[in-house]
């Protein structure tokens, strides 16, 4: 993906408003209930065997993501392709996805206390799906599912600084997206100590503690973890990382830069998160490799 050039092309918009299906609805909340790891993979694996099967080889990241619950992909995009990507972001209008009531707006006019800044436009840009659909990352995501995945969803968000208590997803917690999931995690901007750099607690995945559907305090999870355990995420623009949200995680609360960042999230089946938008056309990635729930032909 390194050298692949930045296309600025906006895809045409086949539905907006998309909703899961009242079965995902059910679902999730069951599986929302099921907390220990170890059932979770259980149920995993029989959601998986009746998905179409993807091949067993495994490499360096495919065994850390296992263990760690996390694989960093250094130099993911060239500096100067991180840019490229980060001057057409800087293009689009933002929202507050917490606070809907004011509205879009651009970075420059953010509202005093607005934590993120989230791209409505992301799910539409070619340059994202290029990522999203990236053989390299949709077969990590296939391996650790043990079956083809679904490409659920494209973000991207500005993370802003100004701020003096930390709010929503920059507090320590677990995600319950779908019953497995990853999500890939990209850095437009050089992300320091005072930037909002992502927290993970090294191999928490997998950890039967601190299970409860609530955030949690850094001395908690400290307490619960130890400091040895908790990996800050600090980067160059460029650099990208995929991960079990469903271990213990949080987006630090930037205090001086702000933080571009994209994401996108594979699943087992699709979550109640899944992309609202759905672009016309198809994936650009075979079928047998991912079902997408960005594309009218998915």
């Amino acid at each position: 993906m390194q050298d692949q050039s930045i296309s600025n092309e906006q895809l045409p918009i086949a539905r907006s408003g998309v909703s899961p299906s009242l079965f995902i609805k059910l679902f999730t909340r069951a599986q929302e209930r099921l907390r220990h790891p170890r059932q979770r993979i259980r149920l995993a694996r029989f959601v998986a065997a009746t998905r179409p099967r993807t091949d067993k080889d495994r490499t360096h990241a495919d065994r850390e993501l296992a263990m760690d619950g996390v694989t960093f992909m250094p130099n993911y995009l060239t500096v100067e392709r991180a840019a490229e990507l980060r001057a057409l972001l800087a293009i689009f209008d933002c929202q507050d996805p917490w606070k809907p009531e004011h509205g879009r707006f651009p970075l420059k006019d953010a509202p005093a206390g607005t934590h993120v800044a989230d791209i409505p436009a992301a799910p539409t840009l070619k340059a994202l799906h290029d990522i999203a659909f990236d053989e390299r990352l949709v077969r990590l995501a296939a391996r650790y599912f043990g079956c083809r995945p679904y490409v659920d969803s494209v973000q991207a968000w500005w993370s802003l600084p100004g701020n003096k208590e930390p709010e929503e997803a920059e507090n320590f917690h677990r995600d319950n997206d779908s019953i497995r999931f990853l999500k890939f995690f990209l850095y437009l901007t050089d992300v320091g100590d005072a930037d909002g750099p992502h927290k993970f607690v090294k191999g928490s995945h997998l950890d039967p503690r601190a299970l409860d559907r609530r955030r949690h305090t850094d001395s908690e999870v400290a307490n619960i973890f130890g400091d040895d355990r908790i990996l800050t995420m600090r980067g160059a623009a460029g650099d990208a990382f995929m991960e079990d949200t469903f271990g213990m995680h949080k987006g630090q609360l930037p205090e001086n830069g702000l933080r571009l960042l994209v994401q996108v999230r594979y699943s087992i089946m699709p979550s109640v998160f899944r992309s609202p938008m759905v672009v016309e056309g198809s994936p650009p990635v075979m079928k047998e490799k991912a079902d997408s729930l960005l594309h009218s032909r998915g």
